[in-house]
């Protein structure tokens, strides 16, 4: 059963022909289905530079010496978590109501939704959580809170990973299929990234400054290799693309 009528809203529509035409479909109305799934993305987003300067201030306040390390670790870590995982319930909701608009679809196989999740980025998440285990184990100076910090954020992904991997589809034609796929690998980028939880070494480091060679050499070596995988994630997920297909309405 397609999709004929769904109501949405301006915001909605602008916001989904903005994330289309991001990704190289240019069209003037977006099929209903994917303005609602699409444009509560846009809007869940839309904050993320304001967020960003926060994060910031964040930062620049777990480097200073008086504050007390635990509480560097739990400021920090709460910051970067609870904003993308408030603005991704939004976009959870919006999936709901898609999901009344069409018939369940199955879920895809977990090998499957990984593809679509992307390699790199699972990759980035294993890199960063399993690089920071070993050194708050070994090298640490402030185990305790780096162990919470690295809990917290685990925390935080687990729900947005989770979905990504193990959701129904929610599509009506091979056009909101694709973007179905897509948008397994795009929220896991926008609302779940492991870039932020590699600092929390440098949080470590910086709480006995200037540290050992003994843990400052591992920790950069840590921050180079996670590095290099997170910037490997985005880059493949844009090699991928949307194939041609029904997307929405063109205005001749």
């Amino acid at each position: 059963m397609a999709v004929g009528t769904a109501w949405t809203t301006l915001a909605e529509r602008q916001g989904a022909r903005a994330w289309l035409a991001r990704h190289g479909v240019a069209v003037d109305e977006p099929a209903p289905l994917l303005a609602v799934r699409l444009g509560a993305r846009e809007l869940a987003t839309r904050s993320y530079p304001a967020y960003g300067v926060l994060s910031g201030v964040v930062w620049a306040f777990a480097l200073v010496p008086l504050i007390p390390v635990l509480a560097r670790f739990l400021v920090f870590a709460v910051v970067c978590t609870a904003f993308p995982l408030l603005q991704w319930r939004r976009v959870w909701r919006a999936d709901r109501a898609a999901a009344r608009l069409v018939p369940p679809g199955a879920r895809p196989s977990l090998r499957v939704a990984a593809g679509q999740v992307g390699w790199w980025y699972l990759g980035a998440v294993a890199t960063t959580f399993a690089g920071g285990v070993v050194l708050c184990a070994v090298f640490a100076a402030n185990p305790a809170g780096w162990a919470a910090a690295l809990v917290i954020g685990a925390a935080s992904m687990t729900p947005v990973l989770g979905r990504a991997l193990r959701a129904p589809v929610i599509a009506e034609d091979e056009a909101s299929l694709a973007v179905d796929a897509a948008l397994r690998a795009y929220d896991v980028r926008a609302f779940a990234t492991p870039f932020a939880f590699q600092f929390f070494a440098w949080i470590d480091l910086s709480t006995s400054w200037p540290p050992p060679p003994a843990r400052f050499v591992p920790a950069i070596g840590y921050f180079v290799l996670v590095g290099a995988v997170i910037v490997g994630a985005p880059r493949a997920a844009r090699r991928a693309g949307l194939p041609p297909g029904h997307y929405g309405t063109v205005t001749s």
